[in-house]
């Protein structure tokens, strides 16, 4: 505020004293009231203009601007400092002052008033000449004002310059609430911004330290977010300051999208803390749950793990380790049971076809399989359903439970399995570590069934019988087990004379080893027969059994009048 230069001429000044001396009752000095103005004169008789007087206790401002009238309600600007006197004219000190923002603006400056603190001389306080922002306890809360003595309110950098542009508040480190509030925050903080990735105002949490910074991901740290253990839980924040929530990718770009091991997951946007260790179903990342703003853009289409399950919108259990990685590709004990995850992190559940390492790596996972994917693995047919099977020698059926919402642990020992309405007996290893618990037996079991990759082989109820060539007992660490069809043995078939009926008689016998120790004979519940005598099939063909070896497969039983390899060695005596 400019100082009133006092420009008296000398003739005038003279005539005065000279007027004073003869009319001093005239004469004026100190505190005069005139039309109901104060007005100081000194000892001249001269107005006293932009100065401070006192009276009693109080200061009080003599504005040129009024003519040397006593200031009331007015901010008043004295060199490099600002005051504030009231109503009375005295001069404020040790409290808040508001006068009318006339630069209001809506959007970067929607303040109705602005706010100044006088301190106990008067003088406001302001941002002083460093280049940081500086803040002043008051009554137990920080502010921090700006070079003009204005307090500074919403986002606020760190050489203390409001920022009220739309986008600005991403680069502040201080946030100090509304217009009409001005405190320093710290903790967590909700905060309406426009969100410029969302390309709508939303709201989100903040975080704020002790200090009143701002936390957030520095540019050139390693991954894309900063995780902070606040009261005991994990939580990220980006580079914005936002909290992370729900599907976050937490390391690498855009090409690491694929991989379930780039990604964490943090609970809602009200929550956010970071699921540390245990479950959780989610669907997996899509556009709409995944927290996009953590990297430009949502996942692309083709490029964010699980997209079938995501389209789906199938939700799926995950499960985080002690660092928030999801497992995948893996079996893992938890809480004393087994689980197999999938490749794309979610936990596998039903009858799975996997080959699996020493280390409980799963290196080889054909997905679940359903009844018809069941009978071609049992017919040894691999189709494009199990292409490179023949690579993966260690490769076995899994069992985790058809109900993923209540168990989905992997199940050991002898197991019903029902797909697609139809009951199945397996058995799964008890012993060893997670490179075999759980794998399906293969072979001969105490001689009385045979499995393979753990399901019981029978016939069919239409089969009645069927033909499993198997060598080797589930002990055994080689065993070829393959499931046979009748029919594949009547392709090649001896043919010699008639019956005493006149009927050619078809068969295959054990002539030049067409039958060997290694076929065995199974019924409708897997039973490996021992004897049997025309054992009629579903194709009304015939099986011999002799002590547990097929002997012969005929097209009639009665043999009569024949000269049967077969027939003669099963109807000679055992010596």
């Amino acid at each position: 505020m400019r100082k009133q230069t006092k420009i008296v001429a000398v003739a005038s000044a003279a005539a005065i004293l000279a007027i004073g001396a003869s009319m001093t009752s005239f004469a004026a000095t100190g505190w005069v009231e005139e039309n109901g103005q104060w007005f100081f004169y000194d000892k001249d008789g001269v107005k006293v203009e932009d100065e401070w007087k006192k009276s009693g206790d109080n200061w009080y401002w003599l504005d040129s601007e009024e003519n040397g009238a006593m200031a009331t309600d007015k901010l008043i600007e004295d060199g490099d400092h600002k005051y504030y006197v009231d109503s009375t004219g005295k001069m404020e000190s040790n409290t808040w002052v508001k006068t009318v923002n006339e630069d209001q603006d809506d959007e970067d400056n929607p303040a109705e008033y602005n706010y100044y603190y006088m301190q106990a001389n008067g003088k406001a306080y302001k941002s002083g000449d460093n280049s940081s922002t500086k803040f002043r306890t008051i009554d137990g809360k920080k502010y921090a004002f700006d070079e003009d003595g204005k307090m500074l309110y919403g986002w606020v950098d760190e050489s203390g310059n409001r920022l009220g542009g739309t986008t600005e508040w991403e680069g502040a480190t201080y946030y100090l609430g509304s217009w009409d509030d001005g405190a320093m925050k710290i903790g967590w903080q909700n905060v309406y911004v426009y969100d410029e990735k969302e390309d709508e105002n939303r709201n989100h949490w903040f975080n704020f330290k002790s200090n009143g910074k701002k936390r957030f991901f520095e540019e050139g740290k390693d991954g894309n977010i900063l995780e902070v253990k606040i009261n005991g839980k994990k939580y990220g924040f980006d580079k914005r300051g936002v909290m992370t929530y729900e599907w976050t990718l937490a390391t690498g770009g855009e090409a690491e999208r694929a991989s379930v091991s780039s990604w964490k997951y943090f609970n809602s946007p009200e929550d956010g803390a970071r699921v540390t260790k245990g479950w959780f179903k989610v669907v997996a990342p899509t556009e709409d749950n995944s927290f996009g703003n953590v990297i430009v853009g949502a996942p692309a289409d083709d490029n964010t793990f699980s997209k079938s399950k995501a389209e789906d919108e199938t939700a799926k259990w995950y499960y985080g380790d002690g660092e928030g990685n999801m497992y995948s590709s893996v079996i893992k004990k938890i809480k004393g049971k087994h689980y197999a995850f999938h490749e794309e992190g979610w936990m596998l559940s039903g009858l799975v076809l996997m080959s699996v390492k020493d280390d409980g790596i799963i290196e080889k996972n054909w997905g679940g399989i359903d009844g018809d994917k069941l009978d071609a693995l049992m017919s040894g047919k691999q189709g494009k359903d199990f292409k490179g099977l023949e690579d993966y020698p260690n490769a076995s059926l899994y069992y985790f439970g058809n109900d993923e919402d209540h168990d989905g642990s992997m199940k050991i020992g002898a197991t019903t399995v029902t797909i697609d309405g139809d009951s199945h007996n397996f058995v799964f290893s008890k012993t060893g570590g997670v490179e075999a618990k759980g794998k399906g037996i293969n072979g001969i079991e105490d001689g009385k069934y045979i499995y393979k990759m753990g399901m019981r082989l029978k016939a069919s109820s239409e089969d009645k019988y069927m033909v499993v060539y198997a060598t080797g007992n589930t002990s055994a660490d080689k065993v070829v087990v393959n499931k046979e069809t009748n029919k594949s043995f009547r392709t090649e078939l001896n043919t010699t004379g008639k019956n005493k009926d006149g009927d050619i008689i078809k068969w295959k016998g054990t002539e030049k080893g067409q039958w060997n120790e290694n076929y065995y004979l199974l019924n409708t519940s897997g039973n490996i027969q021992k004897t049997k005598t025309a054992a009629k099939d579903g194709d009304d063909w015939y099986f011999y059994v002799k002590n547990k070896n097929i002997v012969m497969y005929t097209n009639n039983k009665n043999l009569s009048g024949t000269v049967l390899e077969g027939w003669q060695k099963w109807n000679t005596p055992e010596k």
